[in-house]
């Protein structure tokens, strides 16, 4: 019901009726004006904006596949190569730029934030800078188990730039005459920094502004690439500075009060687990980042949960709904639904349960180590 419109919105991109002209010519990179959440909009090629088309189009493969349309699936995943090619250029060899292009004849009208230019060139760009928001698409498709959109290499650099020039141990020298959500001795990830110069006079509003919904996005993605002291740095810096005593430790502003994209914490249990749902094939599955006893909660379309991983087992406790199974992926061993034996055959990547069994709530799945 909703892949029709979810099928119209991805093609928009390259629609003729797109006044943006964002990938008309199916190089998998947008062009043109590109609208953003700095309430301005960044001109030409940039991987903020790119990584989340680079994942919308591989989420849309998956879709399209699902749904019986090969073709238009494969149409998807070749333009995705094709922008991860052309988006990979804009690696500096440390982290990934703005390529910035502007044609003030024709794109001026299209800067419906502030239409500000200044010698044939928009201001509130960031060119050259180190932007915490470079990689948010690929955050967001690791998170969904989509695995790369960019090279892994480029990926993980790019990521440890961001912590070492935009991750302030101490704010108290840092200039900024924006909005203050971190302060002094504070530390926080700024949201730009431009570490080999050629910060624009006019850069994007807020570049100097610290964000919990991006500090988050930010830490998960250092635990997507094993970088786990360096995340927890930032997340340590969040909640200390929403202590209790210095700011409410249930409201991180940013533009309002609990603003949603603080929300991007949830992130970090789902990087921190390494878990990831199918609902298609019922999959679940479980890769926690540190070894040894581990538990967490977890959710499903249709219930939710605790996974526990001990030294001997792994269980699927279920508090709420049903969760209906088919594959248990990263697991070995004889199963049980509450004690008694479950029919499973084992593979080398996980356990089938054939038919799908359901795990209703108050129920315990179990698959005890051999």
């Amino acid at each position: 019901k909703m892949w029709p419109s979810a099928r119209a919105s991805l093609e928009f991109a390259w629609s003729p009726k797109n006044p943006h002209r964002w990938d008309l010519d199916g190089d998998g990179v947008m062009d043109g004006i590109q609208h953003n959440t700095y309430d301005i909009e960044f001109a030409g090629p940039n991987t903020m904006t790119g990584t989340w088309y680079l994942a919308a189009l591989k989420a849309g493969a998956e879709m399209a596949e699902a749904l019986g349309e090969a073709d238009r699936a494969a149409e998807y995943r070749a333009r995705a190569e094709r922008g991860a090619e052309g988006y990979a250029r804009l690696f500096n060899g440390e982290y990934f730029t703005q390529d910035v292009r502007f044609d003030a004849a024709t794109q001026k009208g299209m800067l419906t934030g502030r239409a500000d230019v200044d010698d044939g060139v928009p201001r509130y760009q960031y060119g050259p800078g180190c932007l915490s928001d470079q990689l948010v698409g690929q955050w967001f498709a690791h998170c969904v188990g989509l695995g790369y959109v960019l090279p892994a290499a480029q990926v993980r650099s790019a990521m440890l730039a961001v912590y070492r020039h935009n991750f302030w141990g101490n704010l108290s020298a840092h200039e900024s005459c924006q909005r203050t959500y971190a302060l002094n001795e504070e530390a926080g990830l700024v949201l730009c920094t431009w570490p080999n110069g050629g910060r624009p006079n006019y850069p994007f509003p807020y570049a100097d502004e610290v964000w919990t919904g991006i500090e988050y996005h930010v830490a998960a993605g250092l635990i997507f690439e094993g970088l786990l002291e360096q995340a927890l740095t930032i997340v340590r810096a969040v909640r200390a500075r929403h202590d209790g005593v210095r700011r409410n430790p249930w409201d991180e502003p940013e533009c309002g009060h609990h603003y949603a994209r603080a929300m991007s914490s949830w992130s970090l249990l789902t990087a921190w687990s390494g878990y990831t749902w199918d609902g298609r094939s019922g999959t679940i599955g479980f890769a926690p980042v540190v070894s040894g006893d581990f538990r967490c909660f977890f959710v499903t379309n249709t219930g939710w949960g605790i996974y526990t991983r001990e030294e001997d087992s792994h269980t699927l406790k279920v508090l709420w709904g049903e969760v209906n199974l088919g594959k248990w992926k990263g697991v070995s061993g004889i199963a049980s639904l509450n004690g008694r034996p479950v029919e499973a055959e084992g593979r080398e990547d996980g356990l089938v349960f054939a038919p799908e069994i359901g795990v209703p709530a108050g129920s315990v799945l179990r698959v005890n180590i051999q």
